[in-house]
């Protein structure tokens, strides 16, 4: 249900920006969602489409990009992204430090019609 409460903010965020922009309905949103935010992209989908009936989001449609973890190892200097479960650089097997924790939840853009 976590995903529900993320939609009807996001709904209200985006109705806000495209009001003030003086636009008649939203066409598309943007998304990027780090892969580590624990939302679930389909449960977001269909609440954001349930949620958007009767306001000027209503028909938009809702492009997630994934951002994953990123870490840097501090003895080889690589950067990567983490395998599910093991942290551990690729190419020195030591654990590296977190850059990106790949929990964000951004609207990178907002398409509208006016």
């Amino acid at each position: 249900m976590h995903e529900l409460s993320v939609a009807a903010q996001l709904i209200r965020l985006v109705e806000e920006h495209a009001r003030r922009a003086g636009a008649q309905r939203v066409l598309a949103v943007h998304l990027a969602l780090g892969e580590h935010s624990h939302v679930v992209g389909d449960a977001l989908r269909f609440h954001f489409e349930q949620l958007a009936t009767g306001s000027l989001v209503a028909g938009a449609s809702l492009h997630i990009r994934r951002i994953p973890m990123r870490f840097r190892c501090d003895d080889c200097n690589a950067d990567y992204t983490p395998e599910v479960g093991d942290w551990r650089c690729p190419q020195c097997g030591r654990v590296g430090r977190l850059l990106d924790a790949g929990d964000e939840l951004l609207i990178e853009s907002i398409e509208v019609e006016v």
